[in-house]
């Protein structure tokens, strides 16, 4: 479930975002899959970015 979640809502327009979480329930009833959160990784880019005089756009919206 969370595959075909992960790999498929990059891909649709505002407006079909509900029509696929609805099927995703439909075919997964009662599973709930958060997202999974990679913190140690989003901050040690952001840690190489700020070494290298990089920035990034929005930090906390980064790491959630």
């Amino acid at each position: 479930m969370r595959a075909l979640r992960d790999m498929n809502m990059p891909k649709f327009v505002f407006e079909d975002v509900p029509l696929f979480q609805g099927l995703i329930n439909d075919l997964f009833p009662g599973i709930k899959a958060d997202r999974v959160g990679y913190e140690d990784l989003n901050s040690v880019i952001i840690e190489y970015l700020e070494s290298n005089g990089n920035h990034h756009s929005d930090e906390d919206k980064f790491l959630n």
